[in-house]
């Protein structure tokens, strides 16, 4: 077993790593080897209100993450919102859009700040949230090579890796919104609720 102090410096320099790579610009829809893994859990919280981790079991997810500082992010960003938009009646799919600071360790307030201030500047519309300790960035930095910033993940039912878009380019939006719609094909159709009452 490693010293408590080994173990610490070891999980700082992997919180310091994940945000030292940066944002990334271009074509980068890289990472088919994280496809068809299993998702670590989240640890993240909603950054307007109070209220439970979401959970990734039974629907199909878009994780995100992004930051305000990062110029491709904000490129991107407002795609995802069309896409989760053109989605809202969609009960199978959702967008987790995690903001995250610059550093390992989020200040929740400025995060919070910074964050409604970009969505309201762009005119978005988005239930945010936040990964104030890194731990989630952490855990898919060290299982799903998490790298650089934006980076977003398509997460079957099961919670495994559909496909990974590390980076942005002018594509992202497209590419993504045709890997949901496959993804939504495969799935089965929502539980029909009936209005008439049996006999």
């Amino acid at each position: 077993m490693l010293p408590t102090n080994t173990i610490l410096r070891r999980t700082l320099l992997l919180i310091l790593l994940v945000p030292a790579s940066g944002c990334r610009s271009g074509d980068d829809a890289t990472g088919s080897q994280w496809v068809g893994r299993t998702v670590p859990s989240l640890d993240i919280i909603p950054l307007e209100r109070v209220g439970p981790t979401p959970t990734l079991e039974g629907r199909l997810t878009l994780l995100n993450f992004w930051g305000t500082w990062c110029p491709p992010c904000r490129r991107e960003l407002p795609g995802l919102v069309r896409l989760a938009s053109r989605l809202d009646a969609e009960p199978r799919f959702q967008l987790i859009a995690v903001s995250c600071g610059g550093r390992g360790r989020d200040d929740l307030d400025q995060l919070r700040e910074e964050t409604t201030a970009f969505l309201a500047s762009a005119g978005l519309t988005l239930e945010v949230w936040a990964d104030p300790t890194g731990r989630t960035r952490q855990a898919f930095a060290s299982q799903l090579g998490f790298s650089a910033y934006p980076t977003s993940y398509l997460i079957g039912p099961d919670a495994t890796v559909l496909a990974v878009w590390q980076g942005y380019s002018s594509t992202v939006e497209a590419e993504i919104a045709r890997a949901v719609a496959a993804a939504l094909k495969q799935l089965p159709a929502p539980a029909e609720t009936s209005s008439s009452a049996t006999d």
